[in-house]
């Protein structure tokens, strides 16, 4: 299903109807399908986006609200910190993961270890598909369809995910010295997931913002 679902098996993945699917489609709200033969194949991207609309269409967004806000990179960036602040404190209302496609992963980005899951951003679920996290591939399909190439999305993926977890295997061999808890070191774990992340978009923003000036990180992971 990864490789690239029908309609009616996206429709029946997010709970909605074929129709709902083709009426956002034609909104310009949800990317175009790759066409395989004369069948459209929706992929996690069309999953995570949908699921997106729904979370806003709750909230009491019209649609034409919902256009505004993801096809505007300021707005869709404070929608996406959001998402992460509610995932983290476990009050978000979209799926935690979404399929992703090995072939097309392997074959954007051929130099990927065999078990893609020693990335740290890609995971088995329960039935042994490969997943990841719903915003991460969201949020790499909305910057693709900004002009940003596969091999940068997946540095930026892939290379974060490396120093996280260097970083916290160096704390956690710390935490197992100071502290005997190990509910109080996963609590300590969590801010001080804060400081790095925080110190982290600082550098970021820093050296990716075409000025070169500093941009105060307001939205820390």
């Amino acid at each position: 299903m990864a490789e690239g679902m029908t309609v009616t098996e996206l429709a029946d993945v997010v709970g909605m109807t074929p129709r709902n699917v083709r009426a956002y489609q034609s909104r310009g709200l949800l990317y175009p399908p790759v066409i395989s033969g004369r069948v459209a194949r929706y992929s996690g991207a069309h999953v995570a986006r949908l699921h997106l609309i729904a979370s806003l269409q709750r909230e009491g967004f019209t649609l034409a609200a919902i256009k505004r806000i993801v096809d505007r990179p300021e707005s869709y960036g404070a929608i996406v910190a959001d998402r992460r602040r509610r995932f983290r404190d476990g009050s978000s209302d979209i799926v935690a993961t979404v399929p992703v496609p090995e072939q097309a992963i392997r074959k954007a980005l051929p130099g990927l270890p065999e078990d893609l899951t020693e990335t740290g951003v890609i995971w088995r679920d329960e039935d042994g598909q490969l997943v990841s996290h719903t915003l991460l591939v969201g949020v790499g399909r909305m910057l693709a369809r900004q002009g940003i190439s596969e091999q940068v999305l997946g540095t930026l993926q892939l290379d974060a995910a490396a120093l996280g977890k260097q970083i916290g295997a160096m704390l956690r061999e710390h935490l197992v010295e100071l502290v005997d808890d190990a509910g109080n070191r996963a609590d300590l774990a969590r801010i001080a997931v804060q400081l790095s992340a925080t110190a982290y978009e600082i550098a970021f923003l820093e050296a990716a913002t075409a000025d070169g000036h500093q941009v105060p990180a307001n939205t820390p992971t």
